[in-house]
């Protein structure tokens, strides 16, 4: 069976998605999924000393990455691409129209399987219950979205990396088959 590609977008693809996509990794591996992150700037920027603080408190070490940006191959190539922002969701759609069921905020997607109770979702699953009772509408807003902490304080990052550590271990920890794969 084939690993599902899953995208983490942000602005930068310096902050947040770097955040997910390394603790993703480090707490589920990649044995049945692939993990990525992308960004709607250019590629090639470092990430924040800060950012780099604050994720090497949790023993990850993301000094290598540089950021990408997203294109329309990445967003076809991936099975789900979970967004930072509401309004990243409209960013990206215009990219690919035709991504646009499987590009879901991560808040929304963890605040889904919450309410939901599923604890063995695969991504086609997510993306299908989802979407029957979306409201593209609520990404004119920023309900949806993880706060960045570009340029702010230690403190900023270290929160920021805290709520993305619980949304991705809500939703990649309830799309992992069931004894399989655990958090690390």
């Amino acid at each position: 069976m084939e690993p599902s590609r899953v995208l983490f977008v942000c602005t930068a693809n310096i902050c947040r998605s770097v955040s997910a996509e390394a603790l993703a990794r480090d707490r589920f591996g990649e044995d049945w999924a692939i993990f990525r992150s992308a960004g709607f700037l250019r590629s090639g920027s470092e990430v924040p000393r800060l950012l780099r603080d604050a994720l090497g408190e949790a023993g990850l070490d993301v000094s290598a990455h540089r950021s990408f940006q997203l294109n329309e191959a990445s967003l076809r190539a991936s099975d789900l691409v979970l967004t930072m922002e509401g309004e990243h969701v409209q960013k990206a759609t215009l990219l690919d129209r035709a991504s646009f069921p499987k590009i879901i905020p991560l808040k929304e997607a963890a605040a889904f399987i919450a309410n939901s109770g599923n604890r063995s979702l695969s991504v086609p699953e997510l993306i299908g219950r989802l979407n029957a009772g979306r409201d593209p509408s609520s990404y004119l807003s920023s309900r949806w979205d993880v706060d960045d902490p570009y340029n702010r304080k230690l403190k900023h990052y270290r929160r920021a990396v805290a709520e993305i550590t619980g949304l991705v271990d809500t939703v990649i920890g309830n799309l992992a088959p069931v004894g399989d794969y655990r958090v690390r």
